[in-house]
């Protein structure tokens, strides 16, 4: 446990920090050739001669002007700031910007000596994560970040020997050090305070164990303040960043585990204008499942493994081959179509094979085309009275496009990408958005779980692992919600105010889906409840029954807070079910009876609440009761 950050990429930071002290701070070396004195006091007097004395107010970006003040510098001076521009990003966040663009920012000054010097490969790792966020003033600081370091280390220099590396082995002495620097370029006489966020990061770089990996000085203050942390800091003092250290030891001892001052759930004790994005929480679900080492074997191989053979039917479909349809059917396995749904698709392809044939061509065109063309191309070719429902077509499409590119075009399911944007805070696509508008929209918020990982430090390599990380996120949180009773419902599920009519309309289509029963088998249930109020179903044991009466029960009522369950069995009786005086502990320790209702009465009560809502009892093992 520690300051030091811990998501992926960031041991190699902490890696390069420690070449770059070694070489550079301690000695005159260098970090690209070692063995070149390049950090030495004549380069470092010479690039700030170059760039700190010579500020260049006029258009263009850092790197544009960066060409002009070093114009006609010595090979040696380009590869120092070059050096310099490594140390610096070292700390930038790649959600401030990518590893591959700092390395071509730096390489591109690197470029402007001869010979020219390139970042060595066991250096590149270390740009790709990066510590902190430098925020909107990365741009126009940039200039003071980097001389401030130029300062740094041509003062460092100055040192005797002994003195210097007192100073890099205290944490405490280096940063008086660093906080007391008198600059003598003549561009911080305009802007003397600019340079503290980078003062904030080479504390960090230099001793991460010691100091916290944040680069604002106002954030610290309101860590070290915030009074939920006050009883952590046991001993006085004025140091914000003693404070902090006690504060984190006080933290570390109750949650038992790393964090970081910037995770959700510490963020939200000291930054009371924090607003808990539901990013954090869905990335945060994503990487504890990555974390479980199963995402290859549970999700993503047999997906592989499906659009290897859809692959092979497009083929076999542009070739003209025979054997099209039953490379097609050998395709269609799993359980990302559902089996009802799998049915028809095959006897459609059976019975009407130019009429699959031609729809197929369509979606799966050789042609570079948008998918919301390929999806409405198959769609006017595939029948509705084969199969109906936008989501399912969807799902059918989907699928039969793994084919195509089964990382660039993963399944889609109407269910889990609906849970998924609840819990992400995502937008639900447009009520009547069609086929093709329902898989973007599916692939857009793909696209956006990449972004929103990345910038947590998760790396998801495409569409099909994001897709793989959400069917398990939105499975695991069902499973949270089974084990936990359930949390409030959502706002689908929620039961209307007293007396209102419910405004939720039964989606049987999608329990057929979930059910794996006809549609029209669950249409002829609804219609039996509404006409006798009752249904018995009847079958062999493990068949499904229960769980289908609970979905279906759930579905009609539109909130599960409507349907009761009870499970009969020889001994439940009358005061069980209905009313019944059940013996109880009195105040002064003798038994007494009190008068409890049963499950019945209160489901009653609750129907009696909202009159207008339908209700459900689900009676588990009926035949086992004592009926009478």
């Amino acid at each position: 446990m520690g300051s030091r950050k811990t998501y992926d990429g960031a041991e190699k930071v902490y890696e390069a920090a420690a070449l770059w002290v070694d070489r550079a701070l301690r000695t005159d070396d260098s970090l690209f050739t070692p063995g070149v004195a390049i950090w030495s006091s004549r380069w470092l007097r010479e690039l700030r001669e170059q760039f700190l004395d010579r500020p260049d107010e006029g258009e263009g970006n850092f790197y544009q002007k960066l060409r002009t003040q070093l114009s006609g510098s010595a090979a040696e001076t380009y590869q120092l700031m070059g050096e310099v521009l490594y140390a610096h990003t070292l700390m930038v966040h790649k959600s401030g910007m990518r590893g591959d663009t700092k390395k071509n920012r730096i390489e591109e000054i690197l470029g402007l000596g001869a010979p020219i010097v390139t970042i060595p490969d066991d250096l590149v790792p270390g740009l790709s994560a990066g510590i902190a966020n430098f925020g909107q003033h990365r741009s126009t600081g940039l200039p003071y970040y980097v001389g401030f370091l130029i300062e740094f280390a041509e003062q460092l220099r100055q040192q005797q020997p002994s003195e210097r590396q007192r100073l890099l082995a205290d944490p405490w002495a280096l940063k008086a050090f660093a906080t007391q620097i008198e600059f003598e370029g003549q561009m911080f006489r305009s802007g003397p305070y600019s340079h503290w966020p980078q003062l904030e990061g080479l504390l960090h770089l230099v001793h991460p164990d010691t100091f916290e990996g944040t680069v604002s000085i106002d954030h610290k203050k309101q860590i070290a303040e915030a009074t939920t942390f006050t009883s952590y800091v046991t001993e006085q003092t004025e140091d914000v960043d003693r404070k902090l250290q006690q504060i984190r030891l006080g933290i570390e001892a109750k949650i038992k585990r790393d964090f970081d001052f910037y995770d959700p759930d510490i963020l939200v004790q000291w930054d009371a204008n924090y607003k808990p994005d539901p990013w954090d929480d869905f990335v945060r679900r994503a990487q504890a499942y990555v974390d479980t080492g199963k995402l290859q074997e549970e999700e993503i191989d047999y997906k592989l493994v499906i659009g290897e053979k859809l692959g092979l039917a497009r083929a076999a479909v542009f070739r003209g081959d025979d054997d099209w349809a039953d490379l097609l059917r050998s395709g269609l396995v799993g359980n990302l179509i559902f089996s009802i749904t799998q049915a028809k698709l095959r006897d459609w392809i059976k019975n009407s094979p130019e009429g699959a044939l031609n729809a197929l061509k369509g979606l799966w065109a050789e042609a570079d085309i948008p998918v919301t063309e390929r999806i409405r191309a198959f769609g006017a070719l595939f029948p509705t009275a084969e199969i109906s429902g936008t989501g399912i077509r969807t799902t059918v499409a989907s699928v039969l496009l793994m084919g195509l590119d089964v990382e660039k075009y993963p399944p889609f399911g109407t269910t889990i990408f609906g849970k998924a944007y609840e819990l992400a805070g995502y937008n639900e696509p447009e009520n009547d958005a069609d086929e093709a508008a329902l898989y973007e929209h599916a692939l857009g918020f793909l696209d956006r779980f990449i972004e929103e990982a990345a910038n947590r430090g998760l790396k998801l390599r495409h569409r099909l692992d994001a897709q793989s990380v959400v069917w398990a996120v939105v499975r695991a949180n069902e499973d949270e919600q089974s084990i936990n009773g359930g949390q409030a419902p959502s706002e689908v599920d929620q039961p209307p105010a007293d007396g209102d009519p419910s405004p939720y309309e039964p989606d049987l289509p999608a329990l057929a889906g979930e059910t794996f029963l006809p549609v029209e088998f669950l249409e002829e249930i609804d219609t039996l409840l509404k006409d006798k109020r009752q249904v018995i179903f009847q079958g062999p044991p493990g068949t499904g029954k229960t769980f289908v009466a609970q979905n279906l029960a759930k579905c009609l009522a539109g909130s599960k807070e409507r349907v009761t369950l009870v499970q009969f069995h020889p001994s439940y009786a009358y005061e069980d079910f209905v009313q019944g005086f059940r013996p109880v502990q009195t105040g002064n320790g003798q038994a007494g009876f009190e008068l409890r209702d049963g499950p019945l009465l209160r489901a009653a009560e609750r129907a009696k609440n909202e009159p207008t809502a339908d209700h459900f009892l689900v009676i588990d093992e009926i035949n086992r009761g004592n009926l009478a």
